[in-house]
């Protein structure tokens, strides 16, 4: 009986150990493939322009209702928005075409993202000076995101940069799928009338990016 019993242990045991073997095999197959999809396809930086938020600033400031008190304070928070938008759009474009070699990389406004994923090409893509071009190739192979966004974390979202597939869902939590975009004590500074950059310096985060990419 007792020779039965260790029989059966050892089978058990020789099993789960080869189950564990195929499971961490399969998993390493899975990750080396997603690395080799993202390093041959192309990663696209989605710039943001806040269209509806300045849009809806736009309509409170375009009514005759407004108060004198509240329109200098909403063209104070409108012109900052800008500001801050087009200064970290070229901080970051001009950062990954200098420090970025792990893939091809392309640029994007995030309201043309719609039309580029409908197959349209002309007028899509940014140039380093942030105007479309006119002329692109196609997209060959795998592509990726890389934008602002929130993780997807239940209970603990965080906002920075987001590395995502064609859906927007962030990459699995082993790839540097996530970079802090803004300082704390920046933002914080910002407040009480300091600084209102919030922003982290654009080569930093893309260089720690590639570091974390080489590690991969």
């Amino acid at each position: 009986m007792s020779r039965f019993i260790i029989t059966i242990g050892l089978i058990t045991t020789t099993f789960l150990c080869l189950f564990d073997t195929t499971a961490y095999a399969q998993k390493h197959q899975l990750r080396d493939s997603l690395v080799q999809d993202f390093r041959s396809g192309t990663l696209i930086v989605r710039l943001k322009t806040h269209e509806n938020r300045l849009n809806s600033i736009e309509e409170v400031l375009d009514k005759a209702s407004t108060s004198p008190s509240y329109r200098k304070r909403l063209t104070e928070k409108r012109d900052i928005i800008i500001a801050n938008r087009d200064r970290f759009n070229e901080d970051l474009v001009s950062a990954f075409s200098k420090e970025y070699t792990f893939s091809e990389v392309r640029f994007i406004f995030d309201r043309d993202v719609k039309r580029f994923q409908a197959g349209e090409l002309e007028g899509v893509f940014l140039g380093t000076d942030l105007t479309p071009l006119s002329e692109v190739k196609p997209i060959q192979g795998a592509y990726y995101f890389f934008g602002e966004g929130s993780t997807q974390m239940s209970g603990n979202s965080r906002e920075g940069l987001l590395v995502m597939d064609t859906k927007g869902d962030q990459l699995p939590s082993w790839f540097p799928s996530y970079l802090r975009a803004k300082s704390n004590g920046k933002s914080f500074i910002s407040m009480f009338g300091g600084d209102r950059y919030p922003y982290l310096p654009a080569e930093k985060v893309v260089k720690k990016f590639m570091k974390s990419l080489g590690k991969l």
